[in-house]
């Protein structure tokens, strides 16, 4: 329990810890600390959601066993690790519209902007760079 609250504690302090606008504003995701101490996230909002009455889901994972998942609760960004008080790296992020994973680091400009760069073969030039936006809502 005591391990539970020192991690809510530090999230709180953390300026990655937070809901982000992707880059084309059609969902939101939380990066949140996980207990091991890395960074993950997950989607926490979709513009569209909903398609032809049903939710969407990750019809394109490399997984068969969750090609059933909705994209809603997803969890895209995995085991990135704070370099420095604006950059986390070495962690990887998952594309449900290819089903695809990439290599990924993070950099913070200012409060608001998060640069998020996805990469291929563990070199950064490789690869290609996005923006997301704070939220200004939990959701």
């Amino acid at each position: 329990m005591a391990a539970l609250l020192a991690t809510m504690a530090l999230q709180a302090q953390d300026k990655f810890c937070k809901v982000w606008y992707t880059e084309e504003k059609d969902s939101k995701v939380e990066i949140y600390l996980g207990a091991d101490g890395k960074y993950y996230g997950k989607i926490v909002w979709l513009k569209k959601g909903v398609v032809n009455g049903q939710p969407l889901i990750d019809k394109e994972n490399p997984d068969i066993t969750k090609r059933a998942l909705p994209w809603l609760g997803l969890q895209i960004i995995t085991g990135l690790v704070k370099k420095s008080e604006t950059e986390l790296v070495s962690g990887k992020i998952y594309d449900p519209q290819k089903g695809n994973y990439y290599n990924c680091k993070m950099t913070l400009n200012g409060d608001s902007i998060l640069q998020l760069r996805g990469y291929i073969l563990g070199l950064p030039f490789l690869g290609r760079t996005t923006t997301w936006y704070l939220s200004e809502d939990k959701n």
